[in-house]
């Protein structure tokens, strides 16, 4: 069963896209980072991979503390990327560590990734919608004050579709008030 999107938005388009994965997204992420790591250029991919630049490429995403999915390789920060109730406004230290992952990005050659807005369980679906999509923009901002290109970034908001943790407890809903950064493959 494919999950229902809340809301989905590519910045400075106004039009809604997919949630669909595309199933050459993998290859074609892995054939981008290696030929920036392997060529330092935004040339054509070669005819495959290099798989000695597939290794490198990945070891730079986890290294900035990227997990490979099965929808892309998610942020995944020693401190998460979280907000307080019904709060959408990123928290100074969180911004800092966004500056450092947002260059990284940029010094790998990617300029697109998908920013998903979370919320607990409290309120009502509609309200959880539009602040889930307050937050995936908040960061999104912090993410282009830091130089990623506004339009490489689509925002999502999921509301309390994914929780990450029970709600039935406060320390459980709060760590479900989260954005989430999905490198695209």
């Amino acid at each position: 069963m494919e999950p229902t999107l809340l809301s989905e938005r590519r910045a400075g388009s106004g039009r809604v896209e997919s949630a669909r994965p595309r199933g050459d997204r993998r290859w074609a992420i892995a054939a981008l980072l290696a030929v920036v790591i392997v060529a330092g250029c935004q040339t054509a991919p070669p005819a495959g991979p290099p798989e000695s630049g597939h290794a490198q490429a990945k070891a730079a995403l986890k290294s900035f503390g990227f997990v490979e999915g099965d929808d892309g390789w998610t942020l995944s920060l020693a401190e998460p990327i979280l907000f307080e109730v019904s709060r959408d406004d990123v928290k100074p230290e969180t911004a800092k560590s966004l500056a450092s992952v947002t260059q990284g990005l940029l010094d790998l050659g990617i300029r697109e990734v998908r920013v998903e807005g979370h919320t607990d369980n409290v309120g009502s679906r509609a309200y959880n919608a539009e602040l889930s999509r307050r937050r995936a923009e908040a960061v999104a901002r912090v993410l282009i004050a830091n130089g990623f290109p506004d339009a490489g970034i689509t925002r999502r908001g999921w509301a309390a579709e994914y929780p990450v943790a029970p709600n039935d407890t406060a320390e459980g809903r709060a760590q479900n008030r989260r954005v989430s950064i999905v490198v695209l493959p």
